[in-house]
């Protein structure tokens, strides 16, 4: 079975960005319904395969954005 994974952006509550990933059959995400202007599915449809089905997954990784990669270098600099 062939999976697709679908990554999202988001900030924790300390303002640092990651993505949130999950893994899911690709049948099922081409006979899902796409969010319009984005031609992906929707957040809660990829939480829920990624649940449901027995070989989905899901984890987060590390934002490398600019802003990102200051923060990890210099933690002790405040967000302005």
């Amino acid at each position: 079975m062939y999976m697709e994974w679908a990554r999202f952006a988001k900030t924790d509550e300390n303002g640092r960005h990651y993505f949130q990933v999950y893994s899911f059959p690709q049948k099922w995400s081409t006979a899902t319904p796409k969010d319009p202007g984005t031609g992906r599915i929707s957040e809660a449809a990829a939480l829920a395969y990624s649940i449901i089905c027995a070989s989905g997954y899901q984890w987060q990784t590390s934002c490398y954005c600019v802003e990102c990669f200051l923060m990890r270098k210099y933690p002790q600099r405040s967000r302005s």
